[in-house]
């Protein structure tokens, strides 16, 4: 399946300055979560990488219109975020789509999994086939249709992730952000569920921007990468070259902690 959005899902960053006040001794210290940031997104698939507090989760904030740039502007399908209405931003979802880090922490504990399929549908607007939405989409994640009836707590962490990643796909984005989609998933969970990312990708052609500390996993579904540090861009290229000769010290302690190879394939 194919997207059948008409707008291009370019994303642009420019010139993006994210800043907060924090409190120190009565006085007020500006923190930069994001500083100049200018990066186009086209039609890679992109890892976001970096240390805690490197600017991650201010990134994804900026994408879902959740925080506005303190400078600079995001501009998603052609529509400036700054500019945009609320309805905008909601037509927006049907393009861009998040695979949130915790999956029961994300899930309401007391919607059943066909409510928390409907839900994104009738956020932007979808009203024709949504038993046939839903039903496509949970097949595609690898569950069952019984498990519509399920609520969050009778599911495995890997089978609340599978949800957290239908609800995504329900709306047939043309993009997915996943934050730290593995990183409650024990090894063999975590495997399933970067092999199914990449499903994906390859049979609805969906792009995909991954923030997250893995490298591998980066490597697995990724082509180029972006390493932030301290609020700036570290590095920013084809994956395997950036791997291969690193030249930012955050780079190159990432690589070091994990040990991922540069000379191997990925490692499923």
């Amino acid at each position: 399946m194919t997207h059948q959005h008409n707008l291009s899902a370019q994303i642009q960053f420019d010139g993006v300055c994210v800043h907060y006040t924090a409190s120190k001794w009565f006085k007020k210290a500006p923190f930069r979560a994001l500083h100049g940031l200018d990066l186009t997104i086209g039609t890679e698939n992109l890892a976001v990488v970096g240390p805690s507090g490197a600017g991650k989760s201010t990134l994804i904030e900026l994408l879902f219109g959740l925080r506005m740039p303190t400078y600079g502007e995001v501009t998603i399908c052609g529509l400036p975020l700054s500019t945009s209405s609320k309805k905008q931003r909601m037509e927006l979802c049907k393009h861009i789509q998040l695979i949130p880090q915790e999956p029961h922490t994300s899930l309401n504990p007391y919607y059943t999994v066909r409510k928390i399929l409907l839900e994104p549908m009738k956020n932007v607007g979808i009203l024709d086939d949504q038993e046939k939405r839903m039903v496509k989409a949970l097949t595609a994640v690898g569950l069952e249709i019984k498990h519509l009836d399920y609520l969050p707590k009778q599911l495995s962490t890997g089978q609340a992730q599978r949800v957290a990643i239908a609800r995504a796909l329900v709306v047939e984005p043309c993009v997915l952000v996943a934050d730290e989609p593995t990183s409650s998933l024990d090894p063999i969970s975590r495997k399933q569920v970067l092999d199914l990312l990449r499903h994906l990708q390859q049979t609805r052609h969906m792009r995909l921007i991954l923030v997250t500390h893995d490298l591998q996993a980066a490597q697995a579904l990724c082509s180029h990468v972006l390493v932030l540090s301290k609020g700036r861009v570290a590095e920013y290229g084809v994956l395997d070259s950036v791997l291969t000769a690193p030249k930012h010290t955050t780079t190159q302690a990432l690589i070091q902690a994990q040990h991922v190879s540069t000379t191997t394939q990925p490692f499923y």
